[in-house]
């Protein structure tokens, strides 16, 4: 016998599914969020690729692939395109994380 509410791709049912759980993410980034303090980009904040700092933007950002850069010296409010492990120290930033399904 059918289920009556079969299951769809990603395990939402039909009542509980949006348009970005079934199509996809259509732009290069989907997620953003505001740092404060130390911040470690693996496991479920895994994909940051990005950081927009603000004015008074400080602290160090440390490259997946080793390597860390002050967060201070860069140029504010511009997209700065990094593969982030963590910040410490950070205040008024935006993390952006990347879709991965856009290159």
């Amino acid at each position: 016998m059918a289920d009556a509410n079969p299951i769809q791709p990603y395990n939402y049912g039909n009542s509980q599914a949006n348009d970005f759980e079934r199509k996809g993410h259509p732009g290069k980034w989907k997620k953003s969020i505001a740092v404060s303090g130390t911040v470690w980009f693996t496991g479920s904040n895994y994909g940051a690729g990005a950081i927009i700092p603000h004015s008074s933007a400080a602290g160090t950002l440390y490259l997946s692939d080793g390597g860390s850069i002050d967060i201070s010296k860069l140029a504010k409010t511009y997209i700065h395109e990094f593969s982030i492990e963590r910040i410490e120290s950070g205040a008024d930033s935006y993390v952006l994380f990347r879709n991965h399904a856009v290159r």
